[in-house]
């Protein structure tokens, strides 16, 4: 069982990468300091309709080595959407600490950040094999059960359960990523207004490098909400979506 597992991510890890020279030019550029022409290589790759969270990683810390901290949120972020990446995380966390706005998060409660913990432990990708790989041994067992008369039932039971255990995860994990949408804040400042208009009440000022959360469109204007529970209307431009 461990083996197979194994092999299904390491079959899935050699995709990752679109344009493997493409991929290692870029890689050598960054290596001897010339970020400029690893940025644009690695730009190529991901403008041809190929991405992987490695390419978002490497562009994150070519954008951090540039001190370009937005840039370099943005492309850590991106990196995390596919892969639950511990080193991006720490860039992430790090890189944050360059920017004005310092926004602490709601509490959650703990069966919901269980939730949410477990399903970022693996990309949506990674789930849905691990659902397949499952299934195919449900039925293995199964048929064993069945046919050969082997006393395989509870680990068919097993197999039939992690099934869908991890398709449920999976189903979430892809529902979180199609509901939820979210950006990252170029604008230099922008204020928050109560309303889609320009004329309306200035609640607060966001900085760049603020992430948040799209709850709604109005012609050029968003809703937005971040971390701490606030929200209000912004000018659609000052905002790069993830």
């Amino acid at each position: 069982m461990k083996r197979i597992t194994l092999l299904l991510f390491l079959c899935v890890s050699l995709n990752a990468i679109a344009d493997q020279p493409l991929f290692s030019k870029a890689n050598t550029a960054y290596a001897s300091d010339s970020i400029t022409k690893a940025i644009t290589l690695y730009d190529s790759i991901l403008a041809s309709g190929r991405e992987s969270n490695e390419i978002y990683y490497n562009l994150g810390n070519c954008y951090y080595k540039n001190k370009d901290w937005v840039n370099a949120i943005w492309h850590y972020e991106k990196s995390l959407q596919l892969t639950n990446n511990e080193q991006a995380k720490e860039n992430l966390a790090l890189t944050k600490l360059k920017i004005i706005d310092r926004i602490e998060a709601l509490p959650q409660l703990f069966y919901k950040k269980w939730w949410i913990s477990t399903q970022g432990l693996l990309s949506i990708t990674h789930w849905q094999y691990l659902a397949i790989l499952s299934i195919f041994l449900a039925l293995f067992f199964g048929a064993m059960n069945k046919l050969l008369n082997k006393n395989t039932k509870k680990y068919y039971i097993f197999f039939l359960t992690s099934a869908l255990l991890f398709l449920l995860i999976s189903s979430a994990s892809y529902q979180n990523k199609i509901d939820k949408k979210e950006g990252i804040i170029f604008s230099s400042s922008v204020v928050i207004n109560n309303a889609p208009t320009e004329n309306s009440t200035e609640l607060f000022t966001l900085h760049s490098g603020t992430k948040l959360e799209i709850t709604d469109r109005i012609g050029d204007w968003i809703h937005i909400k971040i971390a701490n529970g606030n929200s209000g209307w912004i000018p659609q431009n000052s905002v790069k979506e993830l």
